[in-house]
């Protein structure tokens, strides 16, 4: 018995290879989606199904000599049939030209350098995706183009495909802003181009470049340095507790563009500075939640690392109900780098302890002076 996985191309016949139409040919049995099979079913026995479980129990079920299993696009390329694939043994695949490769060759560009993402039942953080990459391709059921314009990127030049290879096919050429109101079809793709994107590596950014209120801020040396033990990967599910105007906030996203932030404040008027540095920024992986620390956490998922700037007094508590494996602290007085202390030697962490103490240059008539900033204890906690 052989099983073959073949992906059919965009719409089925016209973009099969060779190979996989005579492996088709061969079939005892097709299986696959309803709009992809149906041109294949004449004379064989035709299951239209693409639940992996419920496929397996199909060939499990049946006999045959050869089996050819049918999804749309190409089977490598966010596929169904990745899970497929782990479930059966001794299968052959035979790849199909891609959703990207069509799209792209439709509008005269190349993808050798695109950022790819989906969107298709997964999260996907479309606005750090784009801000941080010149061409995105994407895969998306819900227009992006709403949400790019609410974190600032209108201007953004969007190349949109729906019913790609159908005679129903439609390419949209223009600006987020121009398609931020424009209904898609399910299952379409974009390819989108920021000539303006940025993708440093940001850390210690400067303060001025914050929107700022009466509200207080960890200032750029202090963050840096915070910043740095965090150790933040791409993917980490990140707490900031005491987020103020949102600066250690706003270096947590860019730094976790592929994860999310959890900005936790109780001032309203510094909830309302987090969110306006987060349309500056183009940071969509954040959410804020106004109110107590200890009344929050509870609702928030399981985090990979925590940053506490204020805890109103409760930060053994706080430290307790996050369970993070790693925790970086600032105190500015005795009375919190004790507190801090204690709570870490309770909960289990190995943890440093070290004094920032920041002085900037300000003109003085023609002199130069060195004012310095409040010290501040930075502690940094891990746990396996």
């Amino acid at each position: 018995m052989s099983i073959y996985i073949i992906g059919v191309g965009m719409g089925g016949k016209n973009e099969l290879t060779l190979e996989a139409w005579e492996k088709i040919n061969e079939a005892d049995i097709v299986i696959g989606a309803k709009r992809i099979t149906e041109p294949f079913s004449n004379g064989k026995k035709v299951f239209y199904e693409y639940d992996a479980d419920k496929i397996t129990e199909i060939l499990a079920n049946e006999s045959y000599n050869n089996a050819a299993i049918l999804f749309s696009g190409d089977v490598s390329f966010f596929s169904g049939a990745k899970k497929l694939q782990k479930t059966l043994e001794n299968v052959t695949i035979l790849p199909g030209i891609s959703s990207m490769s069509y799209f792209c060759g439709k509008i005269g560009m190349s993808y050798d350098n695109m950022n790819v993402v989906s969107m298709h039942g997964r999260d996907c953080n479309i606005v750090s995706e784009v801000r941080g990459h010149k061409k995105t391709f994407m895969l998306f059921g819900e227009n992006p183009c709403k949400k790019l314009c609410e974190y600032g990127l209108g201007d953004v030049t969007v190349y949109i495909g729906e019913n790609l290879s159908y005679e129903n096919e439609r390419i949209l050429i223009g600006s987020a802003e121009e398609f931020k109101d424009t209904k898609t079809e399910p299952l379409s793709v974009a390819v989108i181009i920021n000539e303006n994107y940025d993708s440093r590596t940001r850390i210690g950014i400067c303060d001025s470049e914050f929107i700022t209120g009466n509200v207080p801020m960890t200032k750029r040396e202090v963050r840096a340095v915070s910043m740095s033990m965090l150790e933040i990967r791409d993917d980490d599910i990140c707490i900031d507790i005491g987020a103020g105007t949102g600066s250690v906030t706003v270096e947590m996203a860019l730094a976790a563009m592929k994860g999310k932030v959890y900005a936790v404040e109780k001032n309203i008027e510094a909830v309302t500075l987090i969110k306006k540095n987060l349309v500056k920024f183009h940071t969509d992986n954040v959410e804020v939640l106004q109110g107590e620390a200890t009344a929050v956490i509870p609702d928030l998922p399981k985090a990979d690392k925590l940053f506490i700037g204020g805890s109103s007094g409760n930060l053994e508590k706080i430290v307790e109900m996050c369970d993070c494996r790693k925790v970086v602290i600032n105190a500015i007085t005795i009375e919190t780098l004790l507190e801090a202390v204690t709570a870490l030697k309770k909960f289990g962490y190995d943890f440093t302890v070290t004094q920032v103490s920041v002085a900037r240059g300000k003109k003085v008539g023609s002199y130069n002076m060195m004012t310095a900033l409040n010290p501040i204890f930075i502690l940094c906690g891990d746990k396996e």
